[in-house]
């Protein structure tokens, strides 16, 4: 089966690890050419009209495969039986339909493969991926006669973000590839058109347009170097470092703005094997979620990692409650995975402490709809986490309105209890919190410091990769727990 280029990239793409769904599929030419090659072990192709399903029976039965292709008649993914499929391609459709497509198929979050490849509206469909806990593993332009097209590799992780209009515009690509540079100037030119008709009609000032369209320009000519100055603008976009409490260090703590990026490692914590881990790969720049320097240094020593960070010409940014309180930050990541794990409403709201002296920020309260035991939801918890050890005190009340707070949120017991929650989730809680727990009939979890934060790494990872083209991005993989338990 001979497919044109377009179709040819998304083939690409496929994983090869299974059954793959091709969703509207064009005369099922895809489907076939996957079998064919030995990229998948079996194929759907999925139509809502009768006419282009005819048209892919044929090809099938032509290519002697009605055994390995299902011609299946569905609205997108509706009539899909999600069973055993790897990969699903939606090629040729407008970036809303997909997103449409998408949202009505929660079981693509269970490590599905997606090919995207949007005739229409690029922009809007990398912004509803990132709003909606997918990322963009890899993005690839496409010449086919005298169009060029992108074909969007993505997966759901969880974490969802607002990126900047920026990345939205320009994507995941590499820019040493011939063809990426080709869309991206083609696109650059219909942005100047665009500032073109608005400066005509007057109506709105192009200050800011003009200015993404010097960035994007420059980034793809290799003019623009990513400073630390600009990783510090996009963590600010997102986490605001105006919002943190008057008793934290969050910010540019090590280096300068104007400092060239070379690599950036992501952790929870900045520790002396982070910064080994820094050095070893060549990165000049670590983002934590816990401040370097917390306390005044009243001396210097390289037993500090603050004093060792300078030594090695290693910048830090940190961005500690900002994180914890920022729309689809940590407390939102804890909300959005137990809203995966137990049956929960689908409002959430904000804990807000008005006491002074708070530990992480505002929490959340969110509504489980499941009956179950302390006990049960302490070993879920656990799972969730990620394994961590969890210690709880069960209450006295049915468990339903649920607080959270990540790190260490003992002190905020007492809003719990006057928000009337039943349970609290939380880390480091102190024996004088269980105790008034008890006292209140809540059921508190400490689900551990490290376990309700150490996402925020990979989040910070995902966010920066969409902020620093041409930069290597990378969690620490030093980034663990160093307490241990014995049973």
């Amino acid at each position: 089966m001979i497919c044109d280029n377009r179709l040819l990239k998304c083939a690409s793409v496929v994983s090869g690890k299974g059954i793959v769904c091709d969703v509207g599929t064009d005369h099922a030419y895809l489907p076939v050419y996957l079998l064919e090659n030995g990229i998948c072990t079996k194929a759907i192709a999925g139509d809502i009209a009768d006419g282009p399903l005819e048209a892919a029976s044929a090809t099938v039965k032509k290519a002697g495969l009605e055994d390995k292709i299902d011609v299946v008649k569905s609205d997108g993914l509706k009539n899909i039986s999600p069973e055993g499929i790897t990969d699903v391609v939606m090629a040729g459709m407008g970036a809303e339909t997909i997103s449409e497509i998408i949202a009505a198929a929660p079981w693509l979050e269970n490590g599905v493969n997606l090919v995207l490849q949007p005739m229409t509206k690029e922009p809007y469909l990398r912004k509803w991926l990132y709003e909606n806990g997918y990322s963009i593993v890899k993005e690839e332009a496409v010449s086919d006669g005298d169009r060029i097209y992108t074909v969007i590799n993505a997966v759901f992780d969880g974490f969802r973000m607002t990126v900047s209009d920026t990345f939205a515009e320009t994507g995941m690509f590499d820019l040493s590839n011939e063809e990426s540079l080709k869309y991206i100037k083609k696109h650059v030119t219909k942005l100047n058109n665009v500032s073109a008709g608005i400066r005509r009609s007057g109506k709105e000032d192009t200050a800011a347009l003009d200015k993404m369209i010097g960035f994007i320009e420059s980034v793809s000519e290799g003019r623009q170097k990513i400073t630390v100055g600009d990783i510090y603008d996009e963590i600010n976009r997102v986490a605001p470092f105006r919002t943190q409490d008057d008793w934290d260090n969050s910010g540019l703590l090590v280096g300068d703005r104007d400092t060239e990026v070379t690599g950036i490692i992501t952790a929870l914590d900045i520790t002396h094997e982070t910064i080994g881990e820094t050095i070893a790969k060549k990165a000049n720049l670590i983002v934590s979620h816990h401040p370097v320097i917390f306390r005044p240094l009243k001396h210097l020593s390289m037993s500090d990692p603050a004093v060792r960070l300078v030594a090695n010409g290693i910048s830090a940014i940190c961005v500690h409650t900002p994180l914890d309180k920022a729309v689809h930050g940590i407390n939102d990541m804890i909300a959005d995975m137990i809203s995966r794990e137990f049956s929960v409403s689908d409002t959430r709201t904000p804990m807000i402490s008005e006491e002074p002296g708070s530990d992480d920020g505002d929490g959340r309260i969110i509504e489980i709809k499941e009956d179950m035991s302390a006990e049960e939801m302490a070993r879920r918890l656990g799972k969730m986490f990620g394994g961590g050890p969890v210690r709880f005190a069960p209450g006295m009340k049915k468990i339903r309105k649920v607080a959270i707070c990540s790190g260490s949120g003992g002190s905020l017991l007492s809003v719990v209890s006057k928000n009337n929650c039943d349970a609290y989730i939380t880390g480091d809680v102190k024996h004088d919190v269980w105790l008034s727990a008890v006292s209140d009939g809540i059921t508190l979890f400490d689900c551990g410091h490290f376990y309700t934060e150490r996402m925020s790494a990979e989040y910070l990872a995902k966010l920066l990769k969409t902020a620093a083209p041409g930069v290597n991005v990378e969690t620490a993989v030093t980034c663990t727990d160093v307490v241990r338990c014995i049973l």
